[in-house]
């Protein structure tokens, strides 16, 4: 999607924060399975939540000022 926006739609700017923010969904989950205790566990998991969320919203403004939709791929 972030290829999709960037090359076709020539739209850098979200779609660079997309990308930072959606991977580092992964890279909290990661490192809070590797948590040295239940409550770094849950701190990690607490900012991949917050990741996600930004993530959603980025994407929301992509979908309403119409730069990208479900259609376009």
């Amino acid at each position: 999607m972030v290829n999709y926006i960037q090359v076709e739609k020539h739209e850098y700017v979200i779609s660079k924060q997309i990308l930072k923010s959606g991977t580092s969904i992964g890279a909290n989950v990661e490192e809070a399975i590797g948590g040295s205790s239940k409550r770094d566990f849950y701190a990690k998991m607490h900012i991949a939540y917050k990741e996600a969320r930004e993530t959603g919203y980025w994407i929301k403004l992509l979908k309403g000022s119409k730069i990208y939709c479900n259609e376009d791929l």
